[in-house]
C-alpha cells in the first residue's frame, strides 16, 4: 500500500508540474489582462493612472499571498479607485476609455474567478483531510494486527529484538501517513488547476474549439460554407458622446451590450467581438446549424425591440433617443484562432466584408440583407425591397430590408 502511495504521489506531482508551464493557466491569464490594461492606460501618459495601477498590482500580489478577506477587499477598492481614475482621465478619448474599463472588467473577471476557487479549494481540502484520516485509520488498524502477531514472537526473541521490531512498524506507520497527506494534496492541487484552467478557456473561445486547443495546441482554421454574420452600429454614437458624461456613455454602452449578448445565448449565436459602439455576431459556427439565417434574423429583429425599450426607458433623461443599423449578409468564411498570445476567434473572407457593408450602407433603423440572405428567409420573414444600391469595394447590389415576420418565431424560442 505504502508503495502504491508513492507511486500515485509521484504521478501526481509530476502532472501539476506540467499543469504549472500552461500558459492558459488563470494566474498567467490574470497577468495577460493587467498587461494588457496597462498598454491601454500608458497612452493617457498621466502618472495618476499609472500610480493607481501599480496600486491595484501591489494589492494583487498581497491577495494572492495571504487569500484573506481583508487583502480582498484592498483588491476591489484599488481597482474602483482605478476604474473612477479612468473615467474622469482627461488623457483617453471615449473609445480608449471604453476600451480600458472593458480591460479593466475581464481583469475583475479573472480575479473573481480565483475567489470562486479559493472558496472550492477550502471545501475540497475538508474533504481530502477527511479521506487521509480514513487511509491513517486504515494503515493504523493494519499495523496494530501486525503488532499483535509480534508480540507473539518477541516471547522467542531478545528484548532488544522486540523493541527494534516495534519501531520499525511505528515508522512504517508514519512513513505511509505522511504519502497519502502528500498524495492527497497532489490531487487536490491537480484538478484545481485544471478547473482554472478550464473556465478560463471557455471564457474567451466556443467550447467546441477550446477542447480542440486543449488536445492540439495549434493554428486552428476551419472552413464553413454558409454562415450568417451579423454586424449591428449605434447610430450617433459620436454626438451622444458630446451631450453627455463619461461615465454615462460608457454605461449605457454596457447596458445595450449585454442586453446583446443575452440574445446572442437565447438564439445560440456566436458572439465575435465589439468594436467601439460596433457589435458583430454569426450564426451557422462553430457547430453548423440548418436555422442560422433564421437565428440571427430574429437577433436582429429583438435588437431593434430592445433598443426601443431603452429609448422608453430613457426617454425623460435623453434629449434625443438614440438608433441603431444593422446588416446582414450569408456566405462561406475561415473561422479560427490565430497567434500565440492575445488570442481570439474571429472570422475571414468576402462574406465578412459584405456583411460590414451591408452594415455602413444601411438605413439608420433599418436591417439591411443582401440577396443570399434574402433567398433563405423570404418564406417566413417580411422584407421590402430596396434595389439596387452602390456599395464601395462591391459595386451595384440589390439589397432588402427586414421589417418583421410571417409568423411567430418560425424556429422556436432558444
Amino acid at each position: 500500500m505504502v508503495q502504491n502511495y508513492a507511486s500515485s504521489f509521484k504521478e501526481a506531482v509530476a502532472l501539476v508540474g506540467e499543469l504549472g508551464m500552461d500558459r492558459t493557466g488563470v494566474l498567467s491569464q490574470l497577468e495577460q489582462k493587467s498587461d494588457l490594461l496597462l498598454d491601454t492606460l500608458q497612452l493617457a501618459g498621466e502618472s495618476e493612472l499609472i500610480a493607481l495601477y501599480s496600486q491595484m498590482q501591489a494589492s494583487e500580489k498581497q491577495y494572492l499571498l495571504e487569500r484573506e478577506t481583508s487583502a480582498r477587499q484592498g483588491l476591489y477598492k484599488a481597482v474602483e479607485d482605478l476604474r473612477e481614475a479612468i473615467v474622469r482621465s482627461p488623457g483617453l478619448d471615449v473609445s480608449r476609455q471604453v476600451s480600458a474599463l472593458e480591460e479593466l472588467k475581464d481583469y475583475e473577471a479573472v480575479v473573481e474567478q480565483i475567489v470562486m476557487l479559493d472558496v472550492e479549494i477550502r471545501s475540497q481540502v475538508e474533504g481530502f483531510d477527511r479521506q487521509a484520516a480514513e487511509v491513517s485509520d486504515k494503515l493504523l488498524s493494519v499495523v496494530a494486527d501486525e503488532v499483535e502477531r509480534a508480540r507473539s514472537q518477541i516471547a522467542k526473541t531478545s528484548r532488544a529484538a522486540s523493541w527494534l521490531l516495534v519501531a520499525a512498524l511505528l515508522a512504517a506507520v508514519i512513513l505511509a501517513s505522511a504519502i497519502a497527506q502528500e498524495f492527497v494534496f497532489a490531487l487536490r492541487q491537480l484538478e484545481i488547476e485544471q478547473a482554472k484552467s478550464e473556465r478560463l478557456l471557455l471564457n474567451i473561445l466556443p467550447e467546441t474549439i477550446a477542447d480542440r486547443l486543449k488536445q492540439k495546441p495549434e493554428t486552428i482554421a476551419d472552413n464553413f460554407t454558409e454562415v450568417t454574420i451579423l454586424f449591428a452600429d449605434i447610430v450617433g454614437f459620436t454626438k451622444l458622446s458630446a451631450r453627455v458624461s463619461p461615465t454615462e456613455l460608457v454605461n449605457l454602452l454596457n447596458e445595450i451590450f449585454s442586453e446583446f449578448d443575452g440574445l446572442a445565448d437565447r438564439w445560440n449565436l456566436e458572439k465575435i467581438k465589439t468594436i467601439g459602439d460596433a457589435y458583430m455576431v454569426v450564426g451557422g459556427l462553430p457547430d453548423p446549424s440548418d436555422d442560422h439565417a433564421a437565428s440571427i434574423a430574429e437577433m436582429a429583429l429583438d435588437m431593434q425591440a430592445a433598443i426601443a425599450h431603452f429609448n422608453e426607458k430613457y426617454a425623460n433623461s435623453h434629449d434625443q433617443p438614440i438608433d441603431i443599423r444593422i446588416g446582414i449578409n450569408t456566405g462561406a468564411v475561415v473561422a479560427g484562432v490565430i497567434g500565440q498570445k492575445k488570442f481570439i476567434y474571429d472570422l475571414w473572407g468576402d462574406a465578412v466584408n459584405t456583411a460590414s457593408r451591408m452594415e455602413s450602407h444601411g438605413i439608420p433603423g433599418s436591417i439591411q440583407v443582401s440577396a443570399s440572405t434574402y433567398e433563405l428567409l423570404q418564406n417566413d420573414y417580411i422584407f421590402e425591397d430596396r434595389g439596387v444600391i452602390s456599395v464601395k469595394g462591391k459595386g451595384e447590389m440589390k439589397t432588402y430590408l427586414l421589417v418583421g415576420r410571417k409568423v411567430e418565431t418560425p424556429i422556436g424560442v432558444a
